[in-house]
């Protein structure tokens, strides 16, 4: 279906987009760091304003994308059975579909309050 004269450009162009996503996030979380402490913020408030909060573990990126990969799995198992070509358009059109119900899925989630925990006890 894709051949790496496709796949090498695409993987370029989403290997190009983390990197600028990146440093954005790094100039940007620089320069709230400098203006706090230009306000008089102590340089210990500025690095925790901008840090990842430690109680987040990534978990819910990690669902976000377990769900995507899931359910474009999913799409790419039902275009076995389809009678259409898998170079055909509603090929892509089925991944596509998946893909959208697997963050359709993660943003229901992510709307439901989560349960309280316990600070003290073994999680």
């Amino acid at each position: 279906m894709f051949g790496a004269a496709t796949l090498v450009p695409i993987a370029f162009i989403l290997g190009l987009a983390f990197v600028l996503v990146g440093v954005t996030k790094v100039i940007s979380d620089g320069r709230t760091r400098r203006r706090l402490i230009e306000a008089g913020a102590t340089p210990e408030l500025a690095r925790a304003v901008t840090a990842v909060p430690k109680d987040d573990l990534g978990l819910s990126g990690t669902l976000r994308w377990g769900l995507v990969t899931g359910a474009v799995g999913l799409g790419l198992i039902v275009i076995q059975f389809l009678p259409f070509r898998s170079d055909e358009p509603i090929a892509l059109g089925v991944i596509l579909v998946f893909a959208a119900a697997g963050l359709l899925t993660y943003y229901a989630r992510a709307r439901r309050p989560a349960p309280p925990t316990e600070r003290g006890g073994a999680a």
